[in-house]
């Protein structure tokens, strides 16, 4: 009982010292309360999971400040000599110390966060931007992750203070904690596509990093950059992030009370408390700085790996390396060449971790046996579908038929020596996803030659792959959608009821399917539907080809001319602004070269059939469009009253002469 008591005001003294902390933590969360209440409407762009569930940006925000500042500044006697012997003294012992310190600061942070989530939601409820029913499951998930988000934040700064004895040495182990770990897969990343000339990207690699990176972790524990609705927020694919974002947060409050039992009062003359940290910093800055200039080495000069260029990143990077940690360690610029024990084993760490990426990279690359794959995708990527290409991938499916073409196309195009392009040849870029028997996933990267281009149209034939590649081809119902049109030069939003947008979509779907690759190059859109989601699920477009004679069917019989084009509009002037683009080291240098304006109805005449929407123009490098010339042309609408202005391309072939 007597233990009880004395523990009980420890953890009074300990508080009343942190009042300020307390101030702090309530006028943040104060304040962002007064800010939502203020709003009378939801901003354009913003979802309800900004507000009560776990997606909250200010709250992750807040969450990622008040975990950093909370653990530097959680144990503050520690950087002094005078206050640490103070502390120490008193009939306390250090595991009491510690953890009258780790309950405060859980208490301090948490109980705030709690209440005002709770009150975030009760306004929420009141405006309208939610249900009770669909909404309270999200808050009460939300308030724990941010709970376990701040432990792990908290866990990984007072460890840096723990590990270190000065305030700047502090900041700097945490941000190596922070950052390194990011920074290392992606210069990972980075070497496996120097090594491996075929490499896209790796699904291990990409799940490894999602639990290690700390800012990954978290991001994907809370769903922060899920543009969705609290209520439709996924418990089942966030929990694996959670679950180890708690794990790791109670093994990091552990490790910290080991450490500071052990931690020595005295500061010596070394800045880390422990000898383990400064080889712990050392080794992961050496290990991260030269491979980084091996890297920039290999992209700035050839692109692809070269042996030699390697080793000589490394044997003039350790050295430089070492020696700046040498004098950031010791502040003495003396010490430069000390440590010739750590610059061995520097090499030996530099050249083996090369020697695993560059052997390991000859057989990386090696595309799958037919008899083990399962499903492909396949993505051109000069095929243009308004979907990024990691998208495409996930969304197609190549089984059967489809696939067995595929496999043999790729064996032939891409895989065979033989086939691959010369220095110097023009080419293009093809991504495949191969899904393996045995449930692993591989991707490949290969350089098409564009003479091949014109072999790919049994590919694009297939029905899974232009289901795949095209967004709207993929919808089932449209029950909760409204269709635009849209020309370039006018959009109608179409009054259909449910089943005459399901019928539109069909027609609009089958005569897709009849499409051929080389009606993709020769032809360009003349118009486009859009597909808007009216229950906040995004959008997809669907572009309609001159050889739609259904679709054009349907859409006159609504009333609109499908094949009207600008040629069809008063066009009283039109500006070209011609551009020249020279390859520079580090980006291509654009800047104008000429600019003229057309405004006699011959010239505007004879243009503007050779003219396409830019927008339209998303296969724009297979149908040869001039993307070094800006047109704008100025127009009337069909009442021929209001004065437009839009953004076309035009063929190369086309001669301003």
């Amino acid at each position: 009982m007597k233990r009880a008591k004395m523990f009980a005001g420890l953890l009074k003294e300990d508080l009343k010292n942190k009042l300020w902390l307390v101030l702090l933590i309530w006028y943040v969360f104060g304040m962002l309360l007064f800010l939502f209440a203020a709003k009378a409407t939801i901003p354009a762009g913003e979802v309800r999971s900004l507000y009560v569930g776990a997606g909250n940006t200010s709250f992750f925000m807040a969450m990622i400040s008040l975990g950093i500042l909370m653990g530097i500044l959680g144990f503050p006697y520690l950087y002094s000599h005078k206050k640490a012997d103070l502390y120490f003294s008193l009939p306390f012992s250090r595991n009491q110390l510690f953890l009258a310190g780790c309950i405060n600061n859980f208490l301090i942070f948490s109980f705030p966060v709690v209440i005002c989530k709770l009150l975030f939601f009760k306004l929420s409820l009141s405006m309208g931007y939610c249900k009770y029913e669909e909404s309270v499951t999200a808050v009460w998930i939300s308030c724990i992750v941010l709970i376990f988000g701040w432990m792990f934040l908290y866990g990984l700064s007072m460890l840096s203070a723990f590990l270190t004895q000065s305030t700047g040495y502090t900041v700097g182990m945490l941000v190596l904690l922070l950052l390194g770990p990011s920074g290392g897969f992606h210069l990972t990343e980075k070497m496996m596509k120097i090594c491996i000339e075929t490499f896209y990207k790796s699904e291990k690699l990409d799940w490894i990093k999602g639990y290690l990176s700390p800012i990954a972790l978290l991001k994907n524990a809370t769903g922060i950059e899920e543009y969705t609705d609290g209520a439709l927020w996924n418990l089942n694919a966030h929990l694996p992030y959670i679950l180890f974002l708690a794990v790791a947060a109670v093994l990091l409050t552990i490790l910290n009370g080991v450490l500071f039992c052990k931690r020595p009062v005295e500061r010596g003359r070394n800045l880390f408390s422990f000898r383990f940290a400064e080889w712990i910093v050392r080794y992961a800055c050496v290990l991260l700085a030269v491979f980084w200039i091996v890297s920039s080495l290999q992209i700035f000069t050839r692109g692809d790996f070269s042996a030699g260029l390697a080793v000589f990143g490394i044997v003039c990077g350790v050295p430089l390396v070492h020696g700046a940690l040498n004098v950031l360690l010791s502040f003495n610029i003396k010490k430069f060449i000390s440590g010739k024990w750590h610059l061995l084993m520097e090499f030996v760490l530099m050249f083996a971790v090369l020697g695993i990426f560059s052997v390991g990279g000859k057989g990386a690359g090696k595309f799958p046996d037919k008899d083990r794959t399962e499903s492909a995708a396949v993505v051109l990527t000069a095929l243009g579908s308004k979907d990024e290409a990691d998208e495409v991938l996930s969304n197609m499916n190549l089984t059967g038929d489809e696939l067995s073409y595929a496999w043999e196309w790729i064996e032939k195009n891409c895989v065979d020596e033989q086939s691959l392009p010369g220095p110097g040849a023009e080419t293009c870029e093809m991504l495949v996803k191969c899904r393996l028997k045995d449930g692993g996933v591989k991707y490949y990267k290969y350089k098409l030659p564009w003479l091949m281009v014109d072999e790919f149209g049994e590919i694009f034939n297939g029905e899974e792959f232009k289901e795949g590649t095209y967004a709207a081809l993929r919808l089932d119902s449209l029950k909760y959608y409204e269709i635009r049109w849209s020309n370039g030069m006018e959009t109608y939003t179409l009054d259909l009821n449910d089943e005459e947008r399901q019928e539109l979509w069909e027609i609009y779907k089958a005569d897709f399917m009849k499409l051929t690759f080389s009606d993709i190059r020769e032809q360009t859109p003349i118009g486009s539907f859009t597909f808007c989601s009216t229950k906040n699920q995004g959008e997809a477009t669907g572009y309609i080809y001159p050889c739609f004679t259904e679709v054009l069917k349907i859409l006159s019989e609504y009333g609109i001319d499908g094949n009207k084009t600008l040629k069809d509009y008063p066009v009283h002037k039109i500006v070209i602004d011609k551009y020249l683009v020279t390859e520079g080291l580090l980006y291509d240098v654009r800047y104008l070269e000429w600019k003229k304006e057309i405004t006699d109805e011959e010239s505007i005449a004879g243009l503007v059939w050779n003219l396409c929407y830019k927008d339209f123009c998303t296969d724009y490098l297979l149908n040869n469009m001039d993307t070094s010339m800006e047109i704008t042309v100025y127009y009337r609408d069909s009442s021929g009253k209001t004065v437009n202005r839009a953004s076309f391309m035009i063929n190369k072939k086309w001669n301003m002469d």
